[in-house]
């Protein structure tokens, strides 16, 4: 085995890149970097028992030059005995459609003709032959455009079922194996137009910052592994906050939701959580991180300190508004459908005033002795089994109730339909909740979870008065 091909071959096993048995699709696009991949990956197919195999994407942008490019790929899989599929598509449409750019559109298409190679061969790994340079590239590129951490720390070796086996390699390499094998392979002239913006970095900021440093591109990218630790730690704490802080409201299928942020949940957490937190909630609606820079994280967090009904606009139709202790995040219009809906927090020592009613609620020490109410409108709750707080609001996506002393959960959506509670009226009902877990449907239930038990120490002791309960 060839040293550099056995320096890939450590590399991936030790990353978990690539098994023994898998079905693996390589990306040839019949420049240097992917016909180094492939040469390699059929050095190590006999090594692994791979099933190995090829896609290339004709895009239909460079003419004859692109149709060449295709013919070498075709003769150099021929040659390997690696069977090939070749996709055409004409990228310049599909961009207008798809309302991206060029440089965009043709990096959708690849992934779209990867998954759908992967899926027809039932592979397990699409192979991508990203290298050290291109991390490097990554990495300035999105630092210079806003990014966050997951930004600066670029690619991962693996994402999903994308590996990226040269990613630990130099350009030098990839070059000087090629030419020790004597394979060629084709050079786009588009590499050298410097209005792609990545090729501005490759061509004029690397090899100044290599002239400065030398190893510049392979510190750039060891900085890039140590960041994507940090980020991989920081984004689990994130996920942890946003399963309690976030919930989303879906208008229509196949359509961005409004998410709803608790501010109160976000608050009292680092600040870095926080922005972790709303990155992803944008990056959801934009399904990538297209647009989508750390001023406009930091303008939405700003909404933490503002007045209720503040708002801000963000790329591609997006506001982000607050609404009382929420911030509500979607399409304009879907936000602003949201004005009016109710979300206050229960003031549990007091009076808590809502459009068409009042409730009152308390806090006492569980005297076994008393009897449990059991009218529609006045409950007692075990109040040390509350985690987020108690707010008054309208219902949401992700609610749901324990309905029986076993600790069976059920949607809130699947109850009122069982209660026959008619779809006009659910979106009005008034909820008593503590995150997603609806505490109490005022004129219904409670939630077995919240009941109260020889082992409640404190009561929250609420009543609720309003306009339609006779009371």
């Amino acid at each position: 085995m060839n040293p550099l091909a056995d320096k890939v071959y450590k590399y991936s096993i030790d990353q978990g890149l690539l098994k023994e048995g898998m079905g693996v699709i390589a990306g040839v696009s019949g420049g240097a970097d992917s016909v180094c991949l492939l040469r390699i990956l059929k050095e190590i197919e006999p090594v692994l028992k791979l099933k190995l195999y090829a896609v290339h994407i004709e895009h239909g942008i460079r003419g004859a030059e692109s149709r060449a490019d295709m013919d070498f790929v075709k003769e150099l899989c021929k040659g390997l005995n690696v069977p090939l599929n070749v996709y055409e598509e004409d990228v310049p449409v599909r961009a207008a459609e798809l309302k991206m750019t060029v440089e965009e559109a043709g990096r959708h298409i690849r992934y779209e003709a990867f998954n759908k190679e992967a899926k027809l061969q039932n592979a397990d790994a699409i192979a991508v032959a990203h290298h050290m340079g291109d991390q490097a590239e990554t990495v300035l590129f999105n630092m210079i455009r806003g990014s966050g951490l997951k930004g600066i720390s670029a690619m991962a070796p693996r994402r999903g079922n994308i590996i990226r086996p040269l990613l630990n390699v130099s350009r030098e390499e990839i070059e000087a194996y090629l030419n020790d094998i004597g394979q060629g392979y084709r050079t786009d002239s588009t590499n050298k137009d410097t209005g792609y913006s990545r090729n501005g970095i490759r061509n004029l900021i690397v090899p100044e910052l290599e002239s400065i440093v030398s190893g510049a591109v392979k510190h750039i990218a060891a900085a890039a592994d140590e960041v994507r630790e940090a980020d991989d730690y920081i984004r689990q704490e994130a996920g942890r906050v946003r399963d309690k802080a976030v919930s989303v409201t879906a208008p229509e299928e196949n359509v961005p939701g409004v998410y709803d942020i608790d501010i109160g949940s976000i608050s009292k957490e680092p600040p870095v959580i926080g922005r972790y937190v709303v990155r992803s909630v944008i990056t959801d609606i934009y399904l990538s991180h297209k647009d989508l820079e750390a001023l406009h994280v930091n303008e939405v967090l700003k909404l933490t300190e503002g007045q209720s009904g503040r708002s801000v606009t963000l790329p591609r139709g997006i506001t982000a508004r607050r609404d009382g202790d929420h911030i509500l995040i979607g399409r304009t219009e879907d936000v602003s459908s949201h004005e009016g809906k109710l979300c206050v927090k229960l003031d549990t020592e007091g009076k808590t005033v809502i459009p068409g009613g009042v409730f009152t609620a308390c806090i006492e020490p569980y005297d076994k002795e008393q009897i449990i109410p059991d009218g529609l409108y006045t409950k007692w709750f075990d109040y040390d089994k509350i985690v987020d707080g108690v707010f008054v609001r309208n219902r949401r996506s992700g609610d749901h109730l324990v309905i029986d002393d076993k600790g069976h959960d059920k949607k809130l959506k699947n109850y009122l339909i069982d209660e026959k509670v008619p779809a006009l009226k659910r979106d009005e009902l008034i909820l008593l909740a503590d995150g997603s877990h609806i505490m109490w449907i005022p004129g219904m239930r409670i939630s077995s979870h919240y009941k109260i038990t020889h082992d409640t120490k404190r009561v929250l002791k609420i009543e609720f008065k309003g306009e339609n309960n006779g009371q």
